[in-house]
């Protein structure tokens, strides 16, 4: 599983860097002679309303995509896992009440009805939707932390470093984060294809990157038009979400398998009866 989920991400990254080399023609430029196209031998995929080739613009929108939703990521990663910290070495305390509290009113409003807010405020575009991101997203990831530094306060190797004298700041760089590293990372995998999907959607309602660069989300959007009368311009960009986002749950799904193999086991057991 996790080396299929690899190899998936590998071969979607390294289309995305060479897209020029794997396409001649142009992602945002189209030619009206060439319009709703079907698959064919010039163009693998088939054409869009205005001509361009499909095939160039999934390519293309891989470079957009994905760059973008990793930084959204990695932002939110950083702020969300900062504030987790921070929270559960303060617990009980004002700061964690006042972080937690937060959380709660973050996670309880839904992120779609945020953005539209926001983009309705400020305008829609890519530094507007990053900005939501980073100022919602960080919720879940801030009480998921939270969770893991609590779950190895008590334990032996943290009490030892207090005993000896060890500052907050060295015992979560030495003895916390070392331990919570593999549970963030499987959780960012599931993280990062729900930021794809979510970031899509944005841009599916003009929310998010505008038109006419070729984002996944606006090619859904574009081709939902002339769903009837060219099904493939609303197929593609579906199925190249839909092949990402599993690779990303794959891999989320096998690394978690691979470090807690007695959970899985467990698992298994309990479906078997």
């Amino acid at each position: 599983m996790i080396i299929m989920a690899i190899v998936l991400l590998f071969l979607i990254v390294i289309a995305s860097i060479f897209a020029p080399l794997l396409t001649v023609y142009d992602p945002i430029e189209g030619d009206s002679s060439q319009r709703f196209l079907p698959p064919n031998k010039e163009h693998l995929l088939g054409t869009d309303h205005f001509g361009r080739d499909i095939f160039a613009r999934i390519l293309y929108g891989a470079r957009i995509t994905l760059p973008v939703s990793f930084t959204a990521l990695f932002l939110t990663a950083v702020v969300g896992v900062v504030l987790g910290i921070i929270s559960a070495m303060n617990f009980n305390k004002p700061v964690d009440v006042v972080i937690m509290t937060l959380v709660d009113v973050l996670l309880a409003v839904p992120f779609l009805v945020v953005a539209m807010a926001v983009c309705a405020i400020f305008g829609r575009g890519l530094e507007n939707v990053l900005i939501v991101v980073v100022a919602v997203w960080w919720a879940p990831f801030a009480r998921y932390t939270r969770s893991l530094v609590l779950s190895l306060k008590n334990s032996q190797m943290v009490l030892s470093a207090m005993v000896l004298g060890a500052s907050y700041p060295v015992i979560v760089f030495r003895e916390i984060l070392p331990n919570i590293f593999t549970s963030l990372f499987i959780y960012l995998t599931f993280e990062f294809g729900n930021l794809i999907l979510t970031l899509s959607t944005l841009s599916f309602f003009g929310m998010g990157i505008k038109p006419p660069l070729p984002e996944w989300g606006n090619m859904i959007s574009d081709g939902r038009s002339y769903m009837t009368q060219s099904y493939h311009m609303l197929l593609w960009p579906i199925v190249a979400i839909i092949i990402t986002v599993l690779a990303l749950n794959l891999l989320g799904e096998g690394l978690r398998d691979f470090s807690n193999p007695y959970d899985t086991l467990a698992t298994e057991m309990e479906d078997v009866k």
